[in-house]
């Protein structure tokens, strides 16, 4: 077993290699690209491929990369977006983004020069912050694989894998969140990506039943969507 850094790549009797446990001989931006390429066209074959044992830290640099990746485009989007769509276009765009929340335009308003200079700012802060997204998209596959692993204990759930399986399947699941660039679905697509790739990790690494795997990682999304509901709900009450 090697606990250490994950560049040994796969055994050489598993058909489908795992790219981002061979990034030391591809280079990491190929290695990551490739990763990518393979969650997206043949996840199966990615997981049956993945080493559990090759250890921690490989899969969680992935999570926390394509986490940063995610955001840096959904920005770059928005910024896209802020230059060349009309202000009325632009506004329900943002509400939509922000869940209902309202786009404070007002101050842009018959100011040209303003309304080109705030989107070079924002995306000036979002480059600036991304240090910080880096590591807060760390703990998304910790919490996500904590939980489900408790969930898998609570059902007795086969778990050859221990948490490290687990682990795993979560931090190659976030490579969802890239889809967070797609305009107003967005968020919602990543959500329900990770969540499948996540139970496809499940039943490829742990071995459990497609089917059950899939209702074991839909609860936890199923929450946050009931949360934000909830939230839309409350405010709008106060409003």
């Amino acid at each position: 077993m090697n606990s250490g850094d994950d560049n040994t790549g796969a055994d050489a009797s598993v058909e489908v290699v795992n790219p981002w446990e061979e990034r030391k001989d591809r280079g990491r931006v190929a290695a990551l690209l490739s990763t990518v390429a393979l969650l997206a066209t043949s996840p199966r074959g990615f997981f049956g491929g993945t080493r559990v044992d090759a250890g921690w830290w490989g899969p969680l640099l992935f999570a926390g990369l394509v986490g940063m990746l995610g955001v840096l485009l959904d920005g770059l989007v928005l910024f896209v977006l802020a230059m060349t769509l009309p202000d009325a276009t632009l506004e329900l765009v943002t509400r939509m983004e922000l869940l209902g929340e309202t786009a404070d335009l007002s101050g842009l308003e018959g100011n040209p020069l303003l309304a080109r200079i705030v989107p070079l700012i924002g995306l000036q802060l979002l480059l600036l912050s991304l240090p910080f997204v880096f590591v807060l998209s760390l703990l998304g596959p910790l919490i996500s694989a904590g939980f489900l692993h408790l969930l898998l204990i609570v059902t007795r759930s086969p778990r050859p894998q221990g948490f490290r399986g687990t682990w795993v399947a979560a931090c190659y699941a976030a490579v969802a969140f890239l889809l967070r660039a797609i305009p107003v679905a967005g968020d919602v697509l990543a959500i329900v990506g990770s969540a499948g790739l996540f139970a496809i990790g499940l039943h490829a690494i742990q071995g459990i039943k497609a089917s059950k795997a899939a209702l074991l990682a839909a609860i936890l999304p199923l929450l946050l969507f009931l949360g934000a509901i909830l939230e839309i709900l409350l405010a709008a009450t106060r409003a």
